[in-house]
């Protein structure tokens, strides 16, 4: 998978998460953060962010 597409997955991922948070009912704010860092903090994810990084500072 290449690296943007990881990235837009996981902000896709992010975005679904917040959006069911805000619902009636939803999740409370631990198990949102929680679910947050699941997606966001993957050691993929963050392996996809710094390669965009390196290959846009160039």
């Amino acid at each position: 998978m290449t690296p943007e597409k990881r990235v837009l997955l996981a902000i896709r991922s992010a975005q679904n998460i917040l959006a069911h948070h805000i619902e009636p009912g939803g999740p409370d704010n631990k198990a949102t953060v929680d679910a947050l860092l699941t997606v966001l903090d993957d050691e993929e994810v963050v392996a996809a962010v710094q390669e965009l990084e390196r290959t846009k500072a160039e």
